[in-house]
């Protein structure tokens, strides 16, 4: 077998030194190698160029260097019969967990105004703050990361729902709202926590309508896709609720232009795409299982519905 390894990120070469030492015996090539792209068996990847990805033309299986896939179905050179294998890291959803945390405990004990006080040399006079169990957390998106934050934010007294467009096998202790129940959904949620993966379907998703349908008082998250949500409606949003605030670590496009008017709002707390970083050792250990799998076999089945995009 040999493997194609490419990605961008900060860490590739740790990345790739620990691959090669998991995957030894078997022939793990880079761009840089110079490798004839017809013999590779397997692409591990994250945003690899079509220009590549077209003379993969012996490919059988695909992992995706992270949670996402839209980076392989939309390249124009990926064909749909080709499983892919996207990382279901068990520290990756943990960390995505903690940081959801912070952000509700960020908003829910009104740090922001001891900080700004802090800042203005103002000594703040206490201020009401509700208990875990009166407020209503929603989850949008309750596949494999949804899920395990809905039902950690269960057990920690937070009142709970879901929503998900498919039906799903996953068993939680929360109600899930589907279909057309998107606006009651909405209405009922002190806060919204958004994991939607970037589908047809979920571009621009929350826009200036699904925001009209939160309540005035309420906070935003959103560490699933930064095309899920239309920036301009948000900004203009704001403008007319006061109360109303948001907590970005995905945008559509990254990093941020440093004229971006999320970057200096009072509202908006943002931070670089960290939520769920990916742990190397357990994500490489998911991917050689997978990879362990498909060679005693033969074949793998995708874990990507390539209709629904994901």
């Amino acid at each position: 077998m040999n493997i194609l390894f490419y990605t961008k990120f900060a860490n590739q070469k740790e990345l790739l030194k620990i691959v090669k030492k998991k995957f030894r015996g078997v022939r793990v090539f880079t761009i840089k190698d110079k490798i004839n792209l017809k013999k590779i068996d397997i692409a591990m990847v994250w945003n690899l160029p079509n220009s590549y990805f077209k003379k993969l033309i012996n490919l059988k299986l695909v992992f995706s260097l992270g949670a996402g896939v839209d980076h392989i179905l939309n390249s124009p050179s990926y064909n749909n019969k080709i499983p892919i294998i996207r990382i279901k890291d068990p520290n990756m959803r943990k960390r995505m967990f903690n940081h959801v945390l912070s952000q509700i405990l960020y908003y829910q004990l009104k740090l922001q105004l001891y900080q700004q006080s802090q800042r203005k040399k103002v000594w703040l006079k206490e201020q009401d703050t509700f208990l875990n169990s009166q407020l209503t957390i929603g989850i949008l998106g309750t596949g494999y990361l949804g899920s395990y934050i809905g039902k950690q934010l269960h057990r920690l007294d937070y009142n709970v729902l879901g929503f998900k467009n498919s039906s799903s096998n996953l068993k939680v202790p929360f109600k899930v709202f589907r279909g057309n129940a998107m606006n009651k959904f909405l209405g009922l949620s002190d806060i919204i926590i958004s994991i939607l993966p970037s589908t047809e379907n979920t571009k621009d998703i929350i826009n200036k309508n699904f925001l009209k349908f939160m309540k005035k008082k309420s906070l935003l998250i959103n560490i699933g896709r930064g095309l899920s949500l239309n920036e301009e409606d948000l900004i203009n949003h704001l403008k007319l609720n006061s109360n109303f605030y948001a907590s970005l670590d995905v945008f559509k496009n990254e990093p941020i232009n440093k004229n971006h008017k999320f970057w200096n709002h009072p509202n908006i707390t943002i931070t670089p795409h960290i939520a769920a970083i990916t742990d190397i050792e357990s994500s490489i250990e998911y991917m050689y299982q997978n990879y362990l799998k498909f060679t005693k076999n033969g074949k793998i089945k995708s874990d990507v519905n390539i209709k629904k995009g994901y």
